[in-house]
């Protein structure tokens, strides 16, 4: 390929630091985990309390039909999507309905994840829900005895059929093997510099795979052969999993997704073969896109947070309304609802136009960005949290 016909993506930026991988796994300090309980309280407050002004505004979520329904949320607890769902559903079934929410997740006991859960649960035991409320810290599984306890957990609340989301975020960036490298822009307490993403092994591989693609198509189908019945099943997505020409080391667009160009996309390419092949079969099947939210999964994509602020900063100069996970989570409820009521099929719902209609701009930005304070495209003019 000419020199010049190479991504720019695939080599590093002159003059820009480079640290090999991606974010370590950082662990609370003490301070931070003696305030999980209050910030989980106040993070569940504060989440409904956004959605009920978004519910007053002029019916734009009809969610009525949520009242009566019985969900299974596997990823639902923290301060991103999942946690958004639960709450919403939660406070839906809680407010004179007859529904019912089990929650599966795996959340270390000091996160805020596991905090923010004992919270839901608390609600749920004030609100008189009984056994209409399941919390499971056991993590999804297709077998053994963890996979007996989400049937038994779903049989206790007296479900008739569940609607199951999925939102599990437990992926590795990195790189297939024979690979070219991949830069990533980010930035650290010292400024800008690239991630270069290394080659990942097998085994983390088949594991980015298995968690968020495999098990989570899997699963819904397991339970219908133990008993429990599946109404509906949604999933999560972002766009840059549909961009196959940054997959391809001859492209000149080859890591423009950054680590969704390496590695992220692989559980995604198996939600989405599974969403097609469910299409007009019968069981509803929806595998929605949603927008950059800068939650803590997003903290741990090589470049992740800085997208997030990068796209925030684009929407504020394009005069935008950035959609947040509270709201994102009402929407993805309706998009839920039209489908198990018939009133839409799309099995592809798209809650990310608003920020997709940036995506180029973003690309012209972040191939630019430096760390010279005198340049229009000094960082911290277009990433300022």
């Amino acid at each position: 390929m000419p020199k010049d016909q190479r991504s720019p993506f695939a080599r590093p930026s002159p003059g820009l630091r480079t640290k090999k991988g991606g974010p370590p796994l950082r662990r609370p300090d003490p301070a931070e985990a003696v305030a999980f309980p209050e910030r989980a309280g106040a993070l569940i407050e504060q989440t409904w309390a956004s959605q009920v002004g978004c519910l007053g505004q002029d019916g734009a979520y009809p969610l009525d039909w949520v009242k009566d329904r019985h969900f299974l949320l596997v990823g639902g607890t923290g301060s991103g999507l999942g946690g958004a769902l639960a709450t919403a559903v939660l406070n839906l079934v809680g407010s004179g309905g007859a529904g019912s929410l089990t929650i599966v997740a795996r959340d270390l006991k000091r996160s805020l994840g596991y905090h923010s859960a004992l919270a839901l649960k608390e609600q749920a035991e004030q609100a008189g829900l009984g056994d209409r409320f399941q919390w499971l810290n056991t993590g999804a599984a297709l077998e053994g005895e963890r996979f007996v306890q989400i049937v038994e957990a779903v049989k206790r609340t007296g479900a008739d059929r569940v609607i199951y989301v999925n939102t599990v975020a437990a992926a590795m960036s990195g790189l297939l093997p024979g690979r070219p490298p991949v830069f990533v822009k980010d930035v650290d307490d010292e400024g800008l510099f690239e991630w270069e993403l290394l080659p990942l092994d097998e085994r983390s591989i088949e594991a980015t795979r298995f968690t968020m693609g495999t098990m989570a198509v899997e699963l819904p189908d397991l339970l219908e052969q133990a008993g429990v019945r599946i109404e509906a099943v949604a999933f999560a997505d972002w766009r840059g999993s549909l961009d196959r020409s940054s997959r391809d080391p001859a492209s000149p667009d080859y890591g423009r997704q950054g680590a969704y160009s390496t590695s992220l996309y692989l559980p995604k390419e198996i939600i989405q073969a599974a969403t097609s092949s469910a299409y007009r079969r019968g069981r509803p099947t929806i595998d929605c896109f949603l927008p950059v939210m800068r939650t803590q999964a997003l903290s741990m994509v090589p470049g992740g947070m800085a997208m997030g602020c990068l796209y925030e900063t684009l929407m504020e100069k394009e005069g935008i309304r950035n959609v947040r996970p509270p709201e994102l989570a009402l929407g993805m409820l309706d998009r839920i609802g039209r489908a198990v009521l018939g009133g839409n099929d799309n099995p592809f719902p798209r809650l990310d136009l608003h920020e997709a209609s940036l995506d180029l701009w973003f690309l012209e930005v972040l191939t630019r960005l430096n760390d010279d304070e005198e340049s229009e495209f000094y960082f911290k003019r277009w990433i300022r949290s």
